[in-house]
């Protein structure tokens, strides 16, 4: 009986954690610039993480992908815009 109470207070604990952390982020995600970008892509080209291939390509695939996920991030928050 006791271990299903302390499993309730952790498993609550958590939940509330979790969706504070969703609350406060969601206001201050920022948007990852070109140059954290290349940044980032040196790094991983130097562990050998990554070929160097086409830097170009790489930025536009991610920064398109970043743009599709800030519109569904955004559409999350703010519903009344649909």
């Amino acid at each position: 009986m006791l271990l299903m109470i302390v499993i309730g207070v952790v498993v609550f604990g958590v939940a509330v954690a979790v969706v504070w952390f969703v609350l406060t982020r969601g206001s201050t995600v920022s948007e990852t610039t070109k140059k954290d970008f290349d940044d980032a892509y040196d790094e991983l080209v130097a562990e050998g993480t990554l070929d160097d291939g086409d830097r170009a390509a790489a930025w536009r695939e991610f920064h398109a992908w970043q743009l599709e996920d800030e519109g569904e991030r955004s559409s999350w928050e703010d519903p009344s815009e649909e």
